[in-house]
């Protein structure tokens, strides 16, 4: 891989920015720009998990950093390109290709928060690698955020008969309870009690997401939450899920939740 020489990439971005209203011509000035920047000879440690199943390339992380940086301007600017170009780059196998489009995706203004949440809606309809997804959900989510639209849609999502759309909404409210201020925490509890209630394997993963977010950010609350949960219910299979969420809460909440998982299992042990 050559050196990262930034005023040769900065020219290369400007290439890019030349045919942004030209969506294949970009495609290939990226993917050569790309293949350009690989480490070619890098071979990540086999032990660990790769960030994307998906296709990718082997990059410095400040090349597709500053792709993103010098997308902005044009992305903000010129909104109906912005739109086709997004579109074109999700049908791109790469998944450097993804994160760009919801990049430039989370650049457009508010008034286009319901064209960007019909796009999210079409492309969060199929099976989607994790990455990409997150990706999609933190940055191409920013129109509709500042349009007040986000969360709407995130319950719109949880309230879907589809277990795809149910995950994807748990995953989605899991990253916007990561920004969303204190104060604005009220009815969440309430949406995730069926959730819990219910101990849906498959949603599990990404509605762990939730509770570590609430344990984190209000452990007293969450944990009062988890153990009316637990009385309300005669299930045994919410005492395993609950020890398993005890890591996310301080000793003191973590102490206390135990003890009301194991008053459950007596009391409803035969």
């Amino acid at each position: 891989m050559p050196a990262i020489d930034l005023t040769r990439l900065q020219k290369q971005i400007g290439e890019l920015v030349s045919a942004f209203s030209e969506p294949a011509a970009f495609l290939k000035t990226l993917h050569e720009i790309l293949g350009f920047y690989e480490r070619r000879a890098y071979r990540p440690n086999r032990e660990l998990m790769p960030k994307t199943f998906m296709r990718s390339y082997n990059l410095p992380a400040q090349v597709l950093t500053l792709i993103e940086i010098g997308l902005k301007q044009p992305a903000s600017l010129y909104h109906e390109e912005t739109l086709r170009l997004a579109q074109a780059l999700w049908q791109d196998p790469y998944y450097e290709a993804r994160v760009l489009a919801a990049g430039i995706l989370g650049h457009l203004p508010a008034e286009l928060s319901g064209e960007t949440l019909a796009l999210i809606e079409e492309w969060i309809s199929a099976p989607l690698d994790r990455a990409a997804l997150q990706t999609l959900l933190e940055k191409g989510s920013l129109p509709s955020r500042l349009a007040g639209t986000w969360f709407p849609f995130v319950e719109k999502l949880l309230s879907s008969p589809s277990m795809r759309a149910q995950s994807v909404g748990l995953l989605a409210l899991a990253k916007d309870l990561e920004q969303r201020p204190l104060t604005k925490y009220a009815g969440i509890f309430s949406l995730i009690r069926p959730f819990l209630q219910a101990g849906e394997e498959s949603l599990e993963l990404n509605l762990s997401l939730v509770v570590k977010t609430l344990a984190q950010r209000t452990p007293n609350e969450t944990a009062y939450f988890l153990k009316q949960v637990l009385a309300d219910s005669s299930d045994s299979g919410i005492e395993r899920r609950i020890r398993g969420y005890l890591e996310f809460f301080p000793p003191d909440a973590a102490a206390g939740l135990l003890k009301s998982v194991k008053n459950h299992a007596k009391i409803h042990s035969g």
